[in-house]
């Protein structure tokens, strides 16, 4: 006898600048998805952070289907909470989440910790590591203490820049030309400047402020190569699945947004034409950072290759992109594992997380109070 096929929530769109490639990515999980194991129901956020209820959501995606504009459409009235009771309802009755809002709001922790008040299983890490990924900055200075290489850095707080533009800007001068300005918080490459001379760097500063209130400056490598690597699994449930590391070739100056959604002539390559000690070093510094911030259930990491073989971790994503021009499912996919059975995947370590901390939690309860 068939079992009747679990309620999987799908959470896309969201206030981030990576709204249309979440909506994209929250397709194709909802494409891909066992029909006979999930049924899906889709949590689509509008821009201003307001959820639709299923069906409304629901809707939304059929025209995006027909050919509407890839946006969550703001709700005709905008009176009371964000979040309604009616949504509140529908995510309570499902038995996992899928989150897909990449960016700030949907993969730095904020979207995780409403999901931990509401006691649900949800794909993906929780709220500390989701936090620390977001933020490159302080991402960067856990790498750096576990001894994992990164590009040469400083770190500005706006306040820095607005008391004195011109000191910030000689400090960056020390990287060397160029370097590249990025918000600290923030993904696709939005609000990302490859500066290449003093004069440009008044410009690039300004541009990454808009986009996050701490901005990153980094040493730029030359001639790297974009080099990609997944990692799968639980660290309470024997050793983590890596991915051979794939390479993305742009014609571009660097991977920005245009190259990795627009771009025709961007290449993904998995695996990577990388000889097998790179190949190990990748693999093994992903599982190392995975391990370092407390990751869990899926993440991307991206690093760069030196003409001399040098290797700086970029960052670490959280929630990557599962769209048709996405780099994480299409390396598990090399590994034997198809866009469908990953989905199970990571659904099954959601539910067996939560469950683990049930238990935990029940066990902490029945300990006699000290």
């Amino acid at each position: 006898m068939t079992s009747e096929p679990r309620t999987l929530g799908v959470v896309l769109g969201g206030a981030s600048v990576e709204h249309t490639i979440s909506i994209r990515s929250a397709r194709a999980v909802i494409a891909a998805a066992d029909p006979e194991r999930w049924r899906t129901i889709p949590f689509a956020v509008s821009r201003s952070g307001r959820w639709l209820s299923p069906s409304q959501s629901q809707d939304v995606l059929e025209a995006i289907a027909l050919g509407a504009p890839e946006e969550i459409p703001e709700p005709i009235s905008r009176a009371g909470a964000p979040v309604s009771m009616e949504v509140t309802a529908a995510l309570i009755e499902c038995d996992a989440v899928f989150p897909l809002i990449h960016g700030l709001t949907g993969e730095d922790g904020i979207l995780q910790g409403f999901l931990e008040i509401l006691d649900l299983p949800y794909v993906g890490s929780g709220v500390g590591a989701s936090a620390i990924a977001m933020d490159k900055s302080r991402c960067k200075q856990i790498m750096t203490q576990t001894g994992i290489p990164v590009a040469p850095w400083i770190s500005v707080t706006c306040e820095e820049w607005r008391a004195d533009s011109v000191a910030v800007i000689r400090r960056a001068a020390g990287l060397g030309y160029p370097h590249f300005v990025k918000p600290s918080r923030g993904g696709s490459s939005i609000g990302i400047t490859r500066v290449n001379s003093r004069e440009e760097a008044d410009e690039a500063i300004s541009a990454a402020f808009a986009c996050d209130s701490e901005v990153l400056i980094e040493e730029a490598m030359p001639l790297p190569r974009e080099i990609e690597c997944g990692v799968l699994g639980s660290l309470d449930d024997g050793m983590p699945l890596v991915s051979p590391p794939g390479e993305i070739r742009t014609r571009r100056d660097f991977y920005d947004y245009t190259a990795k959604y627009e771009d025709p002539d961007t290449e993904l390559i998995a695996p990577a034409p990388v000889d097998r000690a790179t190949t190990e070093r990748i693999r093994e510094m992903s599982l190392q950072a995975w391990r370092a911030i407390g990751a869990e259930g899926m993440v991307r990491a991206d690093f760069l290759v030196g003409p001399d073989d040098q290797l700086w971790l970029g960052e670490l994503n959280t929630i990557p992109g599962f769209t048709s021009a996405s780099m994480y499912p299409r390396l598990f996919e090399v590994s034997g594992l198809p866009l469908r059975q990953l989905i199970d995947r990571l659904i099954e370590l959601a539910i067996e997380r939560h469950e683990r901390r049930r238990r935990f939690s029940a066990q902490a309860d029945g300990e006699p109070r000290q």
